[in-house]
């Protein structure tokens, strides 16, 4: 079960940095504008430029709209062979992992919302540093290191306090809620309530 119905995901790979990002994706036909998305992302936010994607091919990665955005925008795109994925390695064995750490979440914590435990296995795999280098995928992406003093444990119990307009005069004014993961695009947590 996933919020909002989503059944899909997409990862896309920073090749230096091996900074990835996750797309939830409801239909496999919003592959595209999930990468407008991210391409924006890129741009807007890093003042960076994407030269090359490499793809296998998928039906999504084929059609005459995909090629051509790709050819205008000067993002050359390369589709490995079919039925070889050690062609795409890294991509390969970054979904792999990110598959084997959501498994991991959901045996251990027993909460469903498979979308959420893919956004937190890609985050934490982003904040986890290179032993070569020291430094994180997020430090490599964004230019700074990022903050750990808020990770939590993905299902672990919390009192999440009622705020002021939804409280009632007389009655709790916090409610039981379980962690599932963070808010995108801003500094605040993601809770399932219990009740």
């Amino acid at each position: 079960m996933n919020r909002g119905g989503k059944k899909f995901y997409i990862t896309f790979i920073d090749d230096y940095s091996k900074y990835t990002r996750v797309y939830l994706l409801r239909i496999k036909d919003e592959v595209i504008k999930m990468f407008l998305t991210y391409k924006n992302e890129v741009e807007n936010q890093l003042n960076k430029k994407i030269k090359r994607l490499r793809t296998y091919k998928g039906g999504e990665y084929e059609s005459n709209d995909f090629n051509s955005f790709c050819r205008d925008h000067g993002v050359q795109h390369d589709t490995i062979p079919p039925y070889s994925p050690q062609s795409n390695g890294v991509a390969e064995r970054k979904n792999k992992t990110l598959k084997e750490m959501v498994n991991a979440m959901l045996i251990s914590s027993g909460a469903l919302f498979v979308g959420e435990a893919m956004l937190l296995a890609c985050y934490i795999q982003n904040i986890i540093s290179f032993k070569k280098t020291g430094k994180t995928p997020y430090e490599l992406w964004k230019g700074h290191v990022t903050n750990l003093k808020y990770i939590k444990v993905r299902g672990c119990f919390a009192k999440v306090t009622i705020p002021e307009p939804k409280r009632k005069r007389l009655g709790p004014r916090t409610v039981d809620c379980m962690f599932i993961g963070y808010a995108q695009n801003n500094a605040a947590y993601r809770f399932m309530v219990i009740k």
